[in-house]
């Protein structure tokens, strides 16, 4: 009985390498044949108009200070000065609108 075994176990080890070779060398022509067309193909990108147009007013935006200077030394002059007046009324309405807008 362990004669037969041993027959068994010899022919399927056989048998398996060959399929595995074969596997091995059908896997080889795939990826040789997917290589190449992997070089002939190129990848191209397009933006929709929308996102060109995002992209600039997002260029225009960076553009632009974040701070008014003219605005900042025209204010600081006017305080220097004496100039600059404070409404008091109007200041007082002003921050009871904007609290009300935070409930």
């Amino acid at each position: 009985m362990s004669e037969i075994n041993n027959i068994k176990s010899l022919g399927q080890s056989e048998l398996a390498t060959s399929r595995n070779a074969t596997a091995r060398d059908n896997q080889k022509t795939v990826n040789a044949e997917g290589t190449s067309a992997l070089a002939n193909r190129s990848d191209t990108v397009s933006l929709t108009n929308a996102a060109a147009q995002i992209q600039s007013l997002q260029q225009v935006i960076a553009d632009v200070p974040v701070v008014d200077s003219e605005r900042v030394a025209s204010l600081k002059a006017a305080i220097a000065d004496g100039s600059y007046s404070v409404n008091a009324d109007e200041l007082a309405q002003n921050l009871l609108s904007s609290e009300s807008l935070f409930r």
